[in-house]
């Protein structure tokens, strides 16, 4: 018996690191697309305590004076 490997082991030696390199791809687009999941509701919940806080600000009217005073205070029209 020879130690050397006939053409089909290295045929299927190949096709394995093949395989591998295949699912490291996927397991990156996989990992990409739930990312891009991710980053949608990131956005969607900042849109809603965005406008939560603006409602709470518009219900109250001491917190909405206090916006406005803010506003006033860091504005760059203050200069």
């Amino acid at each position: 018996m020879s130690d050397k490997p006939d053409e089909y082991e290295i045929r299927a030696r190949m096709l394995r690191l093949l395989a591998a390199g295949h699912r490291k791809r996927a397991a990156e687009l996989e990992m990409a697309a739930a990312a891009a999941l991710a980053t949608r509701s990131m956005r969607r919940l900042a849109e809603v305590i965005t406008e939560a806080e603006a409602r709470e600000v518009a219900e109250h009217p001491d917190l909405a004076e206090l916006n406005l005073q803010l506003d006033g205070f860091y504005s760059e029209d203050s200069e």
